[in-house]
């Protein structure tokens, strides 16, 4: 009597494990945001603190958000330009710059680098105060579906200006949009 339960728990055990195994959605779909070649956007909140000499004028901390758009080439690869407007501690500047993404790993969480490098336009005097800057550093996405996911980026940015020169630790958070 015993050896014949044994061996019905047994079946029941490798029926259950064997059911598990032919589940056709898992508690959690894997989802990747839409690789087709195309248009996307991507959306952004940015801070940075100045790391260099910060006896300079914008040089020591800035905030703000930025709004990239651009070509996805491939599920790999993105050019586009962005703009936005970045609050600095001596006044604003509107960023007008070419953004390049690569992504080493496509799937839900996405680990990317990106190099961004443009200019930076004081509204209040143009020919004076115009910098230029480059920024790159790694940075992560997170996919929620594949129209949509939130990506963060730390990184690296240096700017140069006819008075001054400032180094930055910046952090960026945001929403990349790819349509269907």
């Amino acid at each position: 009597m015993k050896k014949h339960f044994a061996i019905i728990i047994f079946l029941l055990l490798a029926a259950t494990s064997a059911s598990g195994q032919s589940r056709v959605f898992p508690n959690m779909p894997y989802m990747v945001l839409n690789t087709r070649p195309g248009y996307i956007t991507i959306n952004e909140f940015g801070t940075g603190i100045g790391i260099s000499s910060k006896s300079f004028p914008y040089s020591k901390y800035f905030y703000g958000i930025t709004s990239i758009h651009g070509y996805q080439l491939n599920g790999s690869m993105v050019i586009a330009g962005g703009t936005g407007l970045l609050l600095y501690n001596d006044g604003p500047v509107i960023p007008l710059f070419l953004d390049l993404r690569y992504r080493l790993l496509v799937d839900n969480l996405t680990i990317y680098v990106y190099g961004d490098g443009g200019f930076l336009l004081n509204p209040k005097e143009l020919n004076a105060k115009t910098m230029m800057f480059v920024n790159a550093g790694p940075g992560a996405r997170f996919t929620l579906n594949p129209t949509l996911a939130l990506n963060f980026s730390p990184g690296l940015q240096i700017q140069m200006g006819p008075d001054s020169r400032a180094s930055f630790i910046n952090f960026r958070m945001g929403a990349t949009f790819k349509p269907r």
